[in-house]
């Protein structure tokens, strides 16, 4: 006990009453308003044999017994995508009653549930979400008070009660993808015809490294030996004892918590002490580390000098060892919890309800997380004068202000025929519980959520050139759903929808718009992402071009090109997006992407044709405008020569032999005249 518990527990035991504290929101969870799963119905069974349990991922299932035909037999609701889905005969191929039904869950979708029909053990299991249930299979014969717990890994196991010839013994089955296996040899030991009977019915915790803790009743006292699949081990341990200064008259109800490592194992178990008066029911635990018990603790909060007496130990513990005891005390009429730290180990002990209680209540403690729990207890009577459900959430290992779960409208809760609670690794739990008159029973859950988690706009900028664009978001983390989202644009909700995506379903003005999204659970409770903008353009931008120079092969063609981006009329120029892109094409496979701020651009054609020249201006929001133009290129005209009309001479003329002079050399001599 820590410092100050010494005064909280003089005042429980004086049946001290506290203020009523309760509260719609809890620490870091809220609850839904209840669901009722089936009924009102004169079928349901009472006690219902009300169970169930949740994986890791958020799946899971809820069990009880309901007359089929005037037979008793087991229904299941499942439980997917965050929601109960409608109960569905779980037996039918079985012509006896039902009876005892336990449930355990593993992630995505896998499903087992065990029962009891005709004396024989069966069990029932889905793979799956998408999965059905194969028709059930019996693992053992004349078997009573099953007990299952399924590893983070999916192995599990179901200890039970058999029965032969020579009296009672505790025996266990073992579960690994798909397949069962008997363990063989009885865990007692010893022959003993009481093994795992009436208050001594066997409970088993699996812990996450696959190894199974199961713990029992026998000869007025409680033991406890571990199974690895088939094989149990060779050490079996007595986990009973008195408080100190104290004598122990019997042992019974044990319950187990183990963790992620099998090493460590929390048994209570309820206890009748004589401690130098009359005897006294006391809820006790005692921690299993290895394969020894390392001393009695009294999560009851009380002492040997009380007259006071405790009943009714349960017990949950994460993966981490932590969690709480529970117990319930007979004269004060309250429910006690003690809280389990790192390891298993006691940190303190403290009154669940604060109101005072006309009839014991039903406390049930359960997991939610890897270090948050839950405490379901039925308050009699309640804020509207009849027996309600309530809850205190533990977040991180403060336990929270009480909060009712039930509706006084549908009823008086019933938890003593059926209270069951269990929650996932984000927190999320879910308690359900029987309500109503007798006659018109209901099988009842309220879920418990976390905030949704984070998420955010796919884009944080964007253009549209569309005034009712499409926005998108990612998913919240949530575990359950549905999540509904709210689309808020410039502050003002323009939007509703349980998907990641909308189109705005009213116009938006041009320009830029503040958008952001709310996320929002059935518990009411929501997250908001950061604010993202759409620039929204609808007009698209203007363009000419003139096309200058001679159109021949060759020859260089000059362009010029003028374009714009307007608003719409009467709205600044900041409301358009911009121009993006200018993209000239000339019409023979080239193109020429003009950068911004330039109006030239120059081209060859290398072919004469008739050519498709277009320019495309495209804004930043994608609205385009295309201006088109044909023009013909030719070839240019062949050069033109010039002829004469005088024949000139083949070869140059020959000029005359001069004559040669009087008297001169080579001067040809003549004959004179008479």
């Amino acid at each position: 006990m820590l410092g100050g518990g010494l005064a909280l527990l003089a005042a429980l035991a004086l049946g001290a009453v506290l203020a009523p504290t309760v509260a719609a929101q809890p620490p870091g969870a809220a609850a839904a308003a209840p669901v009722v799963i089936d009924g009102p119905s004169p079928d349901i069974v009472r006690p219902s044999g009300l169970g169930l349990s949740i994986a890791r991922d958020g799946t899971g299932g809820l069990v009880y017994l309901k007359q089929a035909a005037g037979v008793a037999h087991v229904f299941l609701s499942t439980l997917t995508g965050g929601s109960f889905q409608p109960p569905v005969l779980l037996d039918g191929s079985l012509g006896s009653a039902s009876s005892q039904p336990v449930i355990a869950a593993g992630n995505s979708g896998l499903l087992i549930v065990a029962f009891i029909n005709g004396g024989q053990l069966y069990v029932a299991q889905k793979a799956s979400t998408s999965a059905a249930f194969a028709a059930p299979v019996a693992i053992a014969g004349s078997s009573s008070n099953p007990s299952i717990s399924m590893s983070n890994f999916g192995k599990a196991y179901v200890a039970f009660t058999a029965t032969d010839g020579s009296g009672h013994d505790v025996r266990a089955a073992s579960y690994h993808n798909g397949n069962w296996a008997l363990e063989a040899p009885p865990l007692n030991m010893t022959a003993a015809d009481d093994a795992g009977t009436g208050s001594g019915a066997p409970d088993v915790g699996t812990a996450g490294d696959g190894v199974a803790i199961i713990v029992w009743g026998e000869g007025g006292h409680v033991y406890s030996r571990r199974v690895w699949g088939t094989t149990p081990s060779a050490v079996l341990e007595q986990a009973d004892g008195p408080p100190s200064g104290c004598t122990e008259s019997s042992a019974s109800n044990p319950v187990v918590g183990t963790m992620g490592d099998s090493s460590y194992a929390d048994v209570a178990f309820q206890e009748v002490a004589n401690c130098g008066g009359p005897q006294q029911s006391r809820v006790l635990m005692n921690q299993l580390l290895g394969s020894a018990y390392n001393g009695i603790t009294a999560p009851d909060g009380l002492s040997g000098t009380t007259t006071d007496s405790a009943v009714d130990p349960a017990i949950t513990m994460g993966e981490y060892g932590r969690g709480w005891v529970t117990s319930v005390r007979t004269a004060s009429r309250s429910a006690v919890a003690t809280e389990l730290w790192d390891y298993g180990r006691s940190v303190g002990t403290t009154q669940v309800n604060g109101l005072a209680e006309l009839a014991p209540p039903v406390a049930l403690p359960a997991t939610a997380g890897l270090y948050s729990n839950l405490i379901a207890f039925q308050q009699n009577p309640g804020s509207a004068g009849v027996a309600e459900v309530r809850t205190r959430y533990a977040q991180q290992g403060t336990l929270g202000p009480e909060m009712v779960l039930s509706n006084p409208s549908q009823g008086a809760t019933d938890a003593a025929d059926g209270l069951a609670g269990a929650g996932d690794v984000a927190g999320d739990a879910a308690v359900a519980w029987i309500q109503g008159a007798p006659g018109a029973l209901q099988v009842v859950s309220a879920q418990l959520y976390q905030a949704p988690g984070r998420f955010s706009p796919q884009r944080a900028f964007q253009y549209s050139r569309t005034s009712q664009p499409a926005l998108a978001w990612t998913a919240a983390r949530a575990s359950w759903g549905p999540i509904t989202y709210s689309v808020s644009v410039d502050g003002t909700q323009a939007a509703q929808t349980q998907a990641t995506s909308v189109r705005l379903p009213s116009p938006v003005p041009d320009g830029p718009n503040s958008w952001q999204v709310t996320a929002t659970n059935p518990a009411g409770q929501q997250n908001q992402d950061r604010a993202a903008t759409v620039f929204v353009d609808t007009v698209p931008p203007t363009a000419a071009f003139t096309v200058y120079g001679r159109r021949l092969v060759g020859s260089r063609l000059h362009l010029y090109v003028s374009y714009g981006d307007l608003p719409q009329p009467g709205e600044p120029r900041s409301d358009a997006s911009g121009l993006a892109k200018v993209v000239v094409k000339w019409g023979d496979r080239t193109a020429t992407t003009l950068r911004l701020g330039f109006h030239r651009s120059f081209h060859v054609y290398r072919r004469p044709g008739r050519y498709t020249v277009t320019v495309t201006v495209t804004d930043k929001a994608g609205n385009v405008s295309r201006t088109v133009t044909t023009i013909k290129v030719t070839e240019p005209k062949a050069k033109s020569r010039t002829h004469s009309s005088v024949t000139k001479p083949a070869t140059k003329p020959t000029k005359p032999t001069p004559k040669p002079k009087r008297g001169s050399a080579g001067a040809t001599a003549t004959t004179p005249k008479p």
